[in-house]
């Protein structure tokens, strides 16, 4: 109860910890990875996975599990909230399938399964309830921030091309926009871990793989126009919200 409370008066130094808890396990693991040879795949794999493990100790350590969405799930009637991104991820296959095989599709959607488990539930899950008490249009602007930020990792990383980087990580910020308003609009996480993971898959699915070499100029303005209209779209859902805020004192429900 002490950890949830120090979170709740001390929201942008919280957020902080959990971003670093993030990047030291990111590096630490991914070097430690290199080390023993394994391939990308398999990388990607285990840090996210040993991501998620840690994302959840820390998300039950302060009790958050029903503060940060894992309790509730998804009504019917929330649906129409998930076509546009939906739609957005479904237009990475304008280029065409480059995946075919079962086996690979498989392992692509346990993969991305994985991804999206963990990145949501540090930047949705964690960063973003932290934040909550700064006002809840600026707690999911910092977190979206945050979110589009990582991606410019990939830029080192030596598999993705720099330019995709630069351009993915706008998008990023605009869908890391839509997915803490969905989140906050139905109260539960697990919209913002499918769509993220179908985001993620359907773009494997039709780049061939993991890495990303040069794209198109015209690949590149979809990515730009994906995470414009995503932002746009996370705010309007959010306009009712924007001037939430919740105060220090008024700790009780952050607590529970």
């Amino acid at each position: 109860m002490k950890l949830a409370r120090f979170t709740v008066e001390h929201p942008y130094i919280s957020s902080a910890v959990f971003l670093l808890i993030f990047l030291f396990v990111l590096i630490v693991f991914a070097f430690l990875n290199l080390v023993f040879m394994a391939g990308l795949i398999e990388q990607v794999a285990i840090v996210d996975l040993i991501l998620g493990i840690i994302g959840v100790f820390l998300v039950m350590r302060l009790d958050w599990w029903g503060k940060a969405g894992y309790a509730t799930g998804i009504r019917l009637a929330q649906v129409p909230l998930f076509l546009l991104p939906c739609a957005f991820a479904l237009l990475a296959q304008g280029g065409g399938i480059h995946v075919t095989a079962p086996l690979p599709i498989i392992i692509f959607a346990i993969l991305t399964a994985i991804v999206g488990f963990a990145e949501e539930t540090y930047f949705r899950g964690l960063i973003l309830t932290a934040l909550l008490p700064t006002g809840t249009l600026r707690a999911v602007v910092i977190s979206a921030l945050l979110f589009a930020a990582l991606h410019l990792l990939n830029i080192f990383g030596g598999t993705w091309d720099p330019t995709y980087s630069v351009v993915d990580t706008v998008a990023a910020f605009g869908l890391g926009i839509t997915y803490a308003t969905i989140r906050l609009r139905t109260g539960s996480i697990w919209p913002a871990v499918g769509i993220h993971a179908f985001f993620d898959f359907t773009a494997i699915i039709s780049q061939g793989g993991i890495q990303v070499s040069e794209q198109s100029p015209q690949v590149l303005l979809m990515l730009v126009f994906t995470g414009i209209v995503c932002a746009i779209y996370g705010l309007f859902l959010l306009r009712d919200r924007k001037r939430d805020h919740i105060t220090v004192s008024d700790t009780s429900t952050l607590l529970k």
